[in-house]
């Protein structure tokens, strides 16, 4: 064979504008590029070094320009609660731990063994991932069952808890525990509105006690939404209960405090058609409503409130439900907005999911330089969705204070499961709090630390 004329890639020789060569040896993810160039951040094949290379330059995907991933995992667990695996739905930061360091308390549901009721779990974790304690409530077997929803820690560094438990009769019922800082109980209570379904969802510190939100079933089409103030000891201050013009299904889902003490819950009303805020005086009485509704159905999952008085309101908008009383066949995409302190809407952004899935927000954190970051679940691209299983992700997306997106993406370390919480801690790390799980049909929990990194100058 002939020579070729002039210098060619692929000839196995180095020639002018080319980094390497080794002819047949060349490849797409070889030592030599199939264009003579050696392996590079932007060339979209992940290298040594590298957490990942998507061939592009947007820093707002999952991969920065610099091969780094938005979101870097300092560790993730899969911890047990008990012999048999645990759910993990909310999270607390504990800003000052009994050893002086920073650490957390994740709440959701466990069990001792096979076939043992259902427990309430609780777990307190070091900030380099090692379990301080793991508890499951209660210690006797005074309900049969029970589920932690959501947690606070307050000054004195105790533990509140909120959930629902089910007794003898065969209801659940609204319940409020305050532990000390290794999860024991200092005291518990429990409130039983209509019998059926009383369920705690959220709860925030207020005063020198809490804030409960939930919901309370009347009959099968009634529902409505429960806000319960609570001293220390866990006397009740005042109830407010929310029921929508169509008196249907509604339910309260977030709470925040305001830096005025009013209190800002907020939920889903009339059969869950329309989002709901709604502010609170010290005493319970409302102060100042807003609804909006969605295409379908939209409701607040979360909310946070900034130092300047602006709410942070995290949900869900469905934009098309071929089944209605089957949630996995729903088309739904989470919302962020930002709102004024009188609820006056600044922006609001949606996350659109890749094709007609399922994509829904639960948790949502603020970044002291502003803007915020959502948390929830994400399904995973064509694959097969039932009422009984529904592969998905845990996805987080980020934004800054005008709502731009900064980055959005599926942590590190997860590939399958959901994201049911978030929380911010003072070193600025985010801990990101689920459970691999399908729809309908919890597995085991998950949580990780994760911190932040900004693209560096000058990448390619």
């Amino acid at each position: 064979m002939a020579p070729r004329d002039g210098p060619s890639c692929g000839n196995g020789v180095v020639d002018e504008g080319e980094a390497c060569d080794l002819g047949f040896g060349n490849g797409p993810e070889g030592p030599c590029r199939s264009d003579c160039q050696a392996p590079r951040c932007g060339d979209g094949v992940p290298d040594e070094g590298e957490r990942c290379d998507d061939g592009n330059d947007d820093e707002a995907d999952a991969c920065r320009s610099d091969c780094r991933r938005p979101l870097q995992s300092s560790w993730v667990r899969a911890p047990a609660g008990g012999e048999r695996p645990a759910v993990a739905l909310g999270v607390a930061i504990d800003p000052a731990a009994a050893d002086g360091s920073a650490g957390a308390v994740v709440v959701g549901q466990g069990q001792a063994a096979a076939g043992a009721p259902l427990r309430a779990w609780l777990l307190g974790i070091a900030a380099d991932g090692e379990t301080r304690w793991s508890r499951t409530l209660p210690e006797d077997d005074a309900w049969s069952s029970a589920t932690a929803r959501a947690v606070v820690i307050d000054p004195t560094g105790d533990v509140w808890v909120t959930g629902e438990v089910h007794g003898e009769d065969d209801g659940d019922d609204v319940w409020l525990a305050r532990c000390d800082p290794e999860g024991h109980p200092r005291w518990s209570t429990t409130l039983d509105v209509w019998g059926d379904r009383d369920r705690g969802l959220a709860l925030a510190l207020h005063g020198d006690g809490v804030v409960v939100v939930g919901e309370a079933l009347r009959e099968a089409h009634d529902r409505d939404g429960l806000v319960l103030a609570y001293d220390g000891q866990g006397q009740r201050r005042w109830t407010w209960r929310h029921d929508g013009p169509a008196g249907a299904i509604d339910d309260a889902r977030a709470v925040a405090i305001a830096p005025d003490g009013g209190v800002v819950v907020g939920g889903g009303e009339d059969d869950l058609t329309a989002w709901w805020l709604t502010k609170l005086d010290d005493t319970g009485f409302p102060v100042g409503v807003q609804r909006t509704r969605g295409e379908l159905g939209a409701w607040v999952s979360a909310i946070a409130i900034d130092e300047g008085g602006d709410l942070w309101v995290a949900g869900t908008e469905v934009l098309a439900a071929p089944e209605p009383w089957d949630p996995s066949t729903w088309h739904a995409q989470p919302w962020l907005a930002r709102l004024d302190a009188a609820a006056g809407l600044r922006w609001r952004v949606t996350e659109p999911p890749p094709g007609p899935m399922r994509r829904e927000a639960l948790g949502v954190a603020l970044d002291p330089a502003g803007g915020a970051i959502i948390i929830g679940t994400d399904p995973i691209p064509d694959s097969p969705c039932s009422s009984t299983d529904c592969p998905a992700r845990p996805w987080v997306a980020a934004y800054d204070a005008d709502g731009a997106q900064r980055y959005a993406m599926s942590p590190d370390e997860v590939v399958r499961g959901e994201g049911r919480a978030i929380a911010r801690d003072p070193e600025g790390q985010l801990w990101l709090v689920g459970s691999r799980r399908v729809v309908f049909q919890e597995a085991d929990a998950w949580l990780g630390r994760y911190r932040e990194q900004a693209p560096e100058e000058g990448a390619p």
